[in-house]
């Protein structure tokens, strides 16, 4: 069994809100207390639930992690996916906000120690793939355009948003919030 996989699927109304409690559990101690106290006895006592009833749907702390940052990573796609298709603004501002969230959104998994072992090669696919899809929308290329340009700005965007969350000053956040857009503005405009 891999063990950063869950044991089992929960199916009744009652263990589907035992493994959400579980997972709001995690999410409290890992912002209250230092990485090191993360254990799945804590987890279970703060859930409310004995550790047997952990193991079953979780084999150890890693694979709670690793199901937290699934669902960190999924929701962080939906929200983009929303932010660039919002047809409330320009697409210049559509895409400042999705900027804008995935600095926050990625400076943020720097905070709480992750599995680090997700492949994300999937979700970068699907990103990809929605920046693709808002570049042909918004008339920034063509029908007969490849997908370079996506991939190039998502990889920009996210190495930058990366680097920036390493940093321990986020200060500067906005900052690189707005070079990151005005450069991704500029590669666009000169395609």
């Amino acid at each position: 069994m891999d063990p950063l996989q869950t044991r089992k699927t929960p199916k009744q109304t009652r263990s589907k809100i035992m493994v959400k409690n579980i997972l709001e559990a995690s999410i409290r101690i890992l912002r209250e207390l230092p990485f090191e106290k993360f254990t799945t006895n804590r987890v279970a006592e703060r859930a409310g639930i004995s550790v047997g009833s952990l193991y079953q749907y979780f084999p150890n702390k890693k694979a709670i992690l690793y199901e937290l940052e699934k669902k960190a990573i999924n929701h962080m796609i939906k929200k983009v996916k929303r932010l660039l298709f919002d047809n409330n603004y320009s697409a210049e501002k559509r895409m400042y906000n999705a900027i804008e969230y995935f600095f926050v959104t990625e400076s943020s998994f720097y905070e709480i120690t992750s599995s680090s072992e997700m492949d994300y090669s999937d979700h970068l696919k699907e990103i990809k793939e929605t920046m693709d899809c808002f570049l042909r929308k918004n008339d920034y290329i063509d029908k007969h355009s490849g997908d370079f340009l996506a991939e190039y700005l998502v990889t920009f965007i996210s190495s930058m948003a990366e680097q920036v969350g390493l940093r321990k000053d986020r200060s500067t956040i906005k900052l690189w919030i707005q070079k990151t857009f005005d450069t991704v503005m500029k590669i666009i405009e000169k395609n």
